[in-house]
């Protein structure tokens, strides 16, 4: 429909707006204008031109193919028949005949078929009448962007009056399917421009059994070029009626965000309940931003009834955060504020809060002429919870550090600093609201030794030329002291460092290779191996995943991949191994597979200490055309049940589309099917 003004339009406005003479290979023959025929007679004091055989018509860009064509320039009035052709591009316009006033404007094509091949779309009517510069009226016209002469839907309508400005409303509308009538609709209006345009898009259906039947309507509203927001009125039969909102803009600078919302009073529970979104990127420069995003829900249980995305449903926490970043040279402040929504407490009164958080970093400078280094992290921040203790804290971290490198192949740093810590506690656990103050000083020392070997290989393949293998051994020590740290506030794990007196020792292999297809060459990452092992002399450690490890000298065996298997997969993995139970403590599986075509196949394991085990995998396809089929699921092995499992099926034809979208989750099964009709339905 968009093509419907922006050529239909511009071919009748520019021949019936022009006011030149008619001519070509005659007398009366102009510079911007050629008429050629096989036979062509020119009046005397009537003015009447008259061509017949093979009319051809030639004006901007503009040509008008005709049997017989007549000019009179006293009535200034242009008249063709048989068999007219109006094109300009590749788009075209068909007719019996055509009647051009070029006085007043006015002009009318008798039983009209335009069609716009960039868009797919085709217009008829009995007659086409241009009533103005901006607008003329379709009688008897159908539209369709599907190939005729039997489409597989067209709209059908008495007549249909244009606006290339706006929108082309018509009365008394027929939806066809196959050349059956199945809607009707007394009024409807389509945006006619190739911009954005504002107007109704096409419903939703679906089922949940949690929320009955289900019909969604979506208004799309454009506020302005860099403004639009989408209003969606959905019926659900079980729930009532809800309202949703996403507003999307674009500032200056790459500047963008969008706000969205859902409301809905919830018939089952009789009461309101909604959801408020929002993302927001401000630049104010190339050395300062703020992002802000907003997650707020009215109850724990609203993702779990109304969450759509896969993973909504059953998301551990809602969190609204704000950063803000400005650097210099070398330096850097930031801001950081951040309200978590605990969504699987009974309630939110233990959920620890950082309203704010201020931090400042040092970058690594050299102190004078010598080989030592200076950097600094430090920060303060104000946590809050409504049941235990809250307060400030103010941590620093300064550090010195020398760099040694010896004949090119041996790096050395070594390193020492301080933690310090200071609190000032507001309310202490039991709420009674006794304020104190505390403060740790924690030193910290470390060293790290590292080289590197590498070879070239020649390689005789398609693509593959060369070869380059590295390995990198590493070892790492680092040293903080025994103190007791039982009576500083425990926020998170920042407050306690653990004493430690340990070293690690790695090997990583990277392979890269350079490809050459063509003329053109490049160089890409094939192999990341790392191994990795610790020895505590004495102390404690802390693991990502066992929190802290005390009593056993080694730690686990670390094996990290990520490899590139072909040039279209990828395998990553991160496995644990236990030396004293000899098992496997924690492992991550990955396997991806994508033609860049539409076609990925991915799987995933993940198991920890016995605690998580699960399993995901999702499939997308394109090779069964027309069906677009894509399948995510996710299975815990703990639970002895999927997680989630969504199938999306689209069925696509060259004018229209199906999407059936299925959700499977515990205790909550649905489906939505939206249609989509090529060139008139979506933003």
């Amino acid at each position: 429909m968009k093509n419907l003004s922006n050529t239909l339009l511009i071919l009748m406005i520019c021949c019936l707006s022009t006011s030149h003479v008619w001519g070509a290979d005659s007398p009366l023959s102009d510079e911007n204008i050629h008429i050629k025929a096989d036979s062509m007679n020119q009046g005397g004091s009537d003015g009447l031109i008259s061509a017949a055989g093979n009319v051809v018509i030639t004006w901007q860009g503009l040509n008008l193919v005709s049997d017989k064509a007549s000019y009179d320039s006293n009535a200034r009035m242009l008249n063709a028949t048989g068999n007219v052709v109006l094109s300009k591009g590749s788009d075209v316009m068909r007719g019996e005949s055509i009647t051009l006033n070029l006085e007043n404007g006015r002009g009318e094509i008798d039983k009209a078929t335009f069609s716009a091949p960039d868009s797919d779309l085709t217009l008829t009517g009995s007659k086409i009448i241009r009533l103005s510069e901006s607008e003329f009226e379709v009688a008897n016209t159908e539209l369709t962007t599907c190939e005729l002469p039997d489409p597989s839907w067209k709209f059908g309508a008495d007549r249909l009056k244009v606006n290339v400005l706006g929108y082309a409303t018509g009365r008394n509308i027929v939806f066809y399917v196959k050349g059956i009538p199945v809607l009707y609709l007394p009024w409807m209006a389509f945006p006619v421009v190739r911009e954005k345009k504002s107007g109704l898009l096409f419903p939703r259906f679906g089922y949940s059994n949690t929320r009955g039947v289900q019909l969604g309507i979506p208004v799309y509203w454009v506020v302005s070029p860099s403004q639009d927001v989408l209003l969606d009125l959905v019926l659900l039969s079980k729930r009532g009626v809800g309202t949703g909102l996403d507003y999307r803009y674009i500032r200056t600078r790459g500047s963008e965000g969008h706000f969205g919302g859902y409301q809905i009073y919830d018939l089952l529970q009789k009461r309101w309940r909604w959801q408020i979104g929002q993302s927001h990127k401000e630049i104010f420069s190339a050395d300062m931003n703020l992002r802000v995003d907003v997650n707020l829900n009215s109850d724990r249980k609203f993702l779990g009834d109304y969450g759509e995305k896969s993973g909504e449903y059953n998301r551990q926490s809602s969190d609204t955060t704000l950063n803000a970043l400005k650097t210099w040279q070398h330096y850097a402040l930031t801001t950081h504020l951040r309200y978590i929504e605990d969504l699987y407490a009974a309630n939110n009164s233990r959920t620890l809060q950082t309203l704010p958080e201020i931090g400042a970093a040092g970058v690594r400078q050299q102190l004078g002429t010598a080989p030592l280094y200076f950097d600094v992290d430090a920060g303060i921040a104000n946590f809050y919870r409504e049941a235990l203790s809250s307060g400030q804290r103010f941590s620093a971290f300064p550090r010195v550090t020398l760099l040694q490198t010896r004949h090119d192949y041996l790096n050395a740093t070594f390193f020492a600093g301080a933690h310090l810590n200071g609190y000032h506690t507001d309310r202490d656990k039991s709420g009674s609201g006794l304020q104190k103050d505390d403060g740790a000083v924690l030193p910290e020392a470390g060293a790290r030794l590292s080289t590197s070997f590498s070879r070239v290989y020649q390689v005789e393949a398609d693509s593959l030329k060369k070869l380059r293998h590295e390995i990198i051994p590493e070892i790492t020590y680092n040293y903080t002291p025994d103190r007791n740290q039982k009576n500083l506030p425990f926020y998170d794990y920042a407050d306690r460092h653990v004493w430690q007196n340990i070293a690690w020792l790695s090997a990583t292999s990277l392979l890269n290779g350079k490809f050459a297809s063509g003329q053109s060459s490049e160089y890409r990452d094939i192999s990341r191996v790392k191994l990795l092992l610790g020895y505590s002399f004495e102390g404690t450690r802390r693991d990502l995943l066992t929190t802290v490890d005390s009593g056993r000298k080694w730690t686990d065996l670390v094996f990290e991949s990520d490899t590139r298997i072909h040039s279209l997969a990828r395998l990553t993995l991160d496995a644990r191994y236990n030396l004293y139970d000899r098992s496997i403590t924690s492992s991550t599986v990955g396997v991806e597979v994508d033609d860049k075509q539409g076609n990925l196949l991915g799987v995933g394991y993940k198991m920890a200490r016995n605690d998580v085990e699960y399993f995901e995998g999702r499939l997308t396809t394109r090779m069964i055309k027309p069906l677009f089929l894509s399948y995510t699921t996710r299975y815990s092995f703990n639970r002895g049940d999927f997680l989630e499992s969504v199938y999306s099926a689209e069925y696509r034809q060259k004018c229209w589309s199906v999407n059936l979208n299925m959700h499977d989750r515990p205790g909550s099964q649905s489906f939505t099917v939206n249609f989509n009709l090529a060139g008139l339905t979506g933003k």
